[in-house]
């Protein structure tokens, strides 16, 4: 473990650093706070009391080498040698440029940080923060070098030689897919790409699809994508989509993912074709189509969760029997709660109340005792006692394998046809619901609620990181409502850095968006457009898995997304053409 400090007087490498910050002209103020994160207050900065990065008991390399061990309590090896593989290339960028010794410059106080609090992650013995080092590495290693570009270009002193992307956004009037920026590659669908230098952002790299669902007649498919493929142009030409774009969250890098959960499985609300495959656990913004006779197929946001929600129980056949449904349960009503993870680790059941763990469709355990210990990606259902029917033993209940839960949603939602859940909602301007900022624990992204890297998000949203965001539009010829997506790259250093969440919500905005919100981003952020000229499907995105750095330097690519395997997409949203016009 690190000792807390090297010298008596309570000196720290952080203490020190705040000095050279306050005396020195040529460092930003904000770097502080950068250092700082990860940390619990000040006085949390253990390591030898100096400036020099390589000045500890362990080298880079080392350190490097320990990642791809320690992490693998958490994560599998592949997931580890990638984290480590990031650390590498995010302590060679920031060795660059380091002068001869004569001023202390940013990236030195930025790499100290970055090795400094690796040993600190990996040493902890905290027993809750030992159980996060894979998921603390990797925020590490993406915060700290975000964080470097950023107050690179501050430093930098250009910043108004560029244009920000909003400006970007306004010349090429991207508002309209009349501009001669978009391309209609099928009737109602319009693509264009955002390329360049910003002054806010550094380089971006952004897709732009508009699609009309008016009078397009657009159908949305949402579907676990595992089921068939998760090569994501595969699935677009098995579907007979135009264009398609990775969905929501799944579970990834949370330490306790337990049967039946598995790792990749989607989180939270999933529709396909009318299947409820996935209740809303927790209260976020979700994407959905209504296709019932009074509905005009019109694609929607909004926050849907469990308050309303029919959870029906049936006991499979056995030879002798058929499919019994042997109880209905509206949560929100008779006293029917929900608990999931973000309200507790374990749910208490009163004395006259039943519990049931429930992940999706699959009946997990009923309570023996009070405490009842809540799923990772489901929820316990408690409810009083005297709703369970008197003809259901306790030697039912306990053959688990038997039960299987379906799920109704309630009004308005009841006709809907294909969803996805994502979040935060960026912004909403309805005159009876809406919003005007993210409220990220407001959507249950709290607790060990999946995904831990939102819920426990020790950045405070100043990572740049691939992002994908989808919005509601008029646009302001037609007057037709229209989807907007956005797939953002970043991890590239020449081409696209990536933004944060409140980046994203400002540039659906941007765009003319009145109610927007976040699907998930990072590495399996994709999208996929067909392309008429070529008569194939294409993956439009720069591949995001490692930080690349410039061709020049070693283990780069070379921004073509065929030069490295792209993730698999693990849930996707499909935009099938309506009638041609």
């Amino acid at each position: 473990a690190m000792t807390a400090t090297n010298n008596k007087d309570g000196t720290t490498w952080l203490s020190m650093a705040l000095k050279e910050i306050q005396r020195g002209p040529h460092l930003n103020d904000e770097l502080y706070d950068v250092l700082l994160a990860f940390g619990k207050d000040e006085g949390d900065a253990p390591g030898p009391a100096d400036l020099d990065p390589d000045a500890m008991e362990i080298t880079a390399d080392a350190l490097q080498n320990k990642i791809a061990t320690e992490l693998l309590d958490e994560i599998d090896a592949d997931q580890a040698k990638m984290f480590s593989r990031r650390f590498s290339s995010v302590s060679t960028l920031l060795k660059d440029d380091e002068t001869n010794g004569i001023n202390v410059t940013t990236k030195q106080l930025l790499r100290l940080a970055l090795y400094r609090r690796t040993v600190q992650i990996l040493s902890t013995s905290d027993p809750v923060l030992s159980q996060r080092k894979a998921l603390r590495v990797r925020a590490l290693v993406d915060f700290i070098w975000s964080q470097s570009l950023v107050l690179g270009l501050e430093e930098a002193g250009n910043k108004d030689a560029h244009p920000t992307l909003a400006q970007i956004v306004h010349k090429h009037e991207l508002k309209s897919s009349s501009s001669s920026q978009y391309d209609k590659f099928s009737p109602g669908f319009h693509h264009a790409t955002i390329e360049g230098i910003t002054s806010d952002y550094g380089p971006v790299h952004i897709n732009i699809l508009r699609i009309d669902t008016n009078n397009s007649g657009c159908r949305m498919k949402c579907i676990d994508a595992r089921t068939t493929t998760t090569d994501l142009p595969t699935l677009a030409k098995q579907m007979g989509a135009v264009a398609a774009i990775s969905g929501g969250f799944f579970l990834y890098s949370e330490p306790d993912i337990e049967l039946p959960s598995e790792r990749t499985d989607p989180v939270g609300l999933l529709v396909s074709d009318g299947n409820a495959i996935g209740p809303p656990v927790f209260r976020r913004a979700a994407i959905f189509q209504k296709m019932g006779e009074n509905d005009d197929g019109a694609i929607c946001l909004d926050k849907v969760g469990m308050v309303g929600v029919t959870c029906t129980f049936k006991l499979q056949s056995t030879n002798s029997t058929p499919n019994q449904q042997f109880m209905e349960l509206t949560i929100g009503e008779d006293n029917v709660r929900c608990i999931h993870r973000g309200n507790a680790e374990n749910a208490v059941i009163e004395e006259n109340e039943c519990g049931f763990s429930i992940v999706r469709s699959t009946f997990v355990a009923r309570n023996n005792v009070s405490i009842l210990p809540v799923p990772l990606a489901g929820f316990v259902l408690v409810f009083p006692q005297n709703l369970l029917p008197h003809d259901i033993n306790d030697m039912m209940l306990d053959d688990v394998t038997r039960i299987e839960v379906t799920y109704a949603l309630p009004p308005p939602y009841n006709n809907v046809e294909n969803a996805m859940t994502g979040g935060p909602m960026f912004f909403s301007d309805d005159c009876d619901n809406g919003c005007h900022s993210m409220d990220l624990p407001a959507e249950d992204f709290k607790g060990s609620a999946p995904p831990v890297t939102f819920s426990q998000d020790e950045t405070h949203d100043h990572n740049l990181l691939p992002r994908m965001g989808v919005g509601i539009a008029k646009c302001p010829d037609s007057g037709n409502e229209q989807l907007v997506c956005v797939a953002i790259d970043g991890r590239n250093l020449d081409r696209a850095l990536g933004l944060t969440l409140t980046g994203t919500s400002d540039l659906l905005r941007s765009l003319g968006c009145t109610k927007a919100m976040n699907l998930d981003g990072g590495s399996s952020k994709r999208m996929v457009i067909w392309d008429s000229k070529l008569k194939m499907h294409k993956v439009v995105c720069l591949s995001t898995t490692e930080i690349k750095a410039n061709a020049s330097r070693e283990n780069s690519g070379n921004g073509q997304a065929a030069a490295e395997p792209s993730r698999p997409v693990h849930s996707a949203i499909l935009f099938l053409p309506g009638k041609e016009e």
